[in-house]
């Protein structure tokens, strides 16, 4: 696992980087069945010498990352990062797991696609149906072929994804609708450079205040942090967290007309977005930060 990155509540999951260093359980994660660091081992984004470290022990069955990390505001990859753990992943046989559910934003096919990588699997969730509860997973053909080519393995009852929602038809309908006219080549183009203006608008914000602030962007997604230079790992990132300061901009724009992400300061464009949407906020974030300022 990749510290502060998974989307979900699988207890296996919620481990974090602890200060010295080493795995322990991410805060609030109550009810754990067992200490997390029994079944699971981390390392920060961006850390190969760590991710190594951790494989070296030779008991990692997949690593569970995001291409960026966005469930602790936005965490780029560093160039070589990806690469790096796909290299090392493999020399030590573990399973690449990519978790697209935020970075879904960068286009179509999410991280996977836009920057060409090469996951065992993919998983996705319910943006694909527009909201509608769905989700969805890829294998790479070779391990799809290692698993359809296990005859012991039962695949409908015990070893597969199945039950009562699997298939459900309200579903499967809403993602084929949301995939073949919503969430298109040409809606993502221009939700992406909606989002780039949108960044430009608060970067305009900060650098007229002369802020220790940064934007990161992901595609149709774009989020400021409290920190500059932009945090490099999840430890970095959820450190430089300041609740209150991130109650007053909500509160700021929400009686403004502008809802928020109610967590971290995240925007994110959809199909009908406009620009008069997007120069509406620049506007009332360069009010806030005036108020801030006075």
């Amino acid at each position: 696992m990749n510290s502060y990155s998974y989307h979900g509540s699988v207890d296996e999951s919620l481990i974090v980087v602890g200060p010295d260093g080493r795995g322990a359980a991410r805060p609030g994660n109550v009810g754990a069945p067992c200490d997390v660091t029994l079944t699971s081992r981390v390392a920060e984004f961006n850390d190969l010498e760590q991710l190594e470290r951790e494989l070296a022990h030779g008991d990692v069955a997949a690593v569970l990352m995001e291409p960026a990390l966005t469930n602790i505001g936005i965490v780029l990859p560093e160039p070589g990062y990806l690469a790096g753990v796909r290299a090392l992943t493999r020399r030590h046989g573990t399973l690449l797991i990519n978790d697209e559910t935020h970075t879904f934003s960068a286009g179509p096919g999410g991280c996977t696609a836009a920057w060409d990588l090469e996951p065992d699997l993919l998983t996705i969730g319910k943006a694909i149906g527009g909201g509608i509860p769905a989700g969805a997973y890829g294998l790479s053909a070779e391990l799809a072929d290692r698993l359809l080519g296990r005859a012991d393995l039962d695949l409908v009852d015990m070893g597969g994804v199945g039950g009562t929602l699997a298939g459900n038809a309200l579903s499967v309908a809403a993602m084929r609708a949301t995939l073949e006219h919503v969430l298109t080549e040409d809606a993502f183009a221009r939700m992406a450079k909606l989002s780039e203006r949108f960044e430009a608008g608060v970067r305009a914000g900060i650098d007229a205040h002369a802020l220790p602030w940064s934007v990161s962007r992901l595609g149709a997604r774009t989020e400021y942090r409290f920190a500059s230079p932009a945090p490099r790992t999840g430890t970095e990132s959820a450190a430089v967290g300041d609740p209150e300061l991130e109650d007053f901009l909500h509160l700021y724009l929400a009686n403004r007309g502008i809802l928020l992400t109610p967590f971290h300061n995240m925007a994110l464009m959809c199909p009908d977005t406009t620009d008069q949407d997007v120069d509406t906020h620049t506007e009332v974030f360069a009010a806030a930060l005036a108020a801030l300022a006075g």
